[in-house]
């Protein structure tokens, strides 16, 4: 099984152009993505997250223990949860579930 994973932190000056650039090259990766601060959550950043969650080929978790989003189940408090969510959907998807 491949455990491998990228990681995105969107900082106070990340462009929405660097997180779907991001997406772009990592179509095919488990991506993780996670806020310098988990109180500011940017609507226009989030929305992109969840539109690309849809299409995206492989796992995406947003760590956050303050978030909650409608039609996005795969939000952790902490980076080993995110990468049990991973292994996770990697073990369903090996067993076409």
């Amino acid at each position: 099984m491949n455990k491998s994973h990228v990681f995105f932190l969107i900082k106070k000056n990340t462009k929405l152009k660097n997180l779907k650039d991001f997406f772009k090259s990592n179509y095919d990766n488990n991506c993780i993505i996670q806020f310098e601060t988990d109180f500011e959550h940017n609507r226009i950043f989030l929305n992109e997250i969840q539109n690309n969650y849809s299409k995206h080929k492989k796992t995406i978790v947003l760590i956050s223990k303050n978030l909650t989003l409608d039609n996005f189940n795969n939000i952790s408090p902490t980076m080993q949860e995110a990468l049990d969510i991973i292994e996770i959907e990697e073990i369903e998807r090996s067993l076409n579930i």
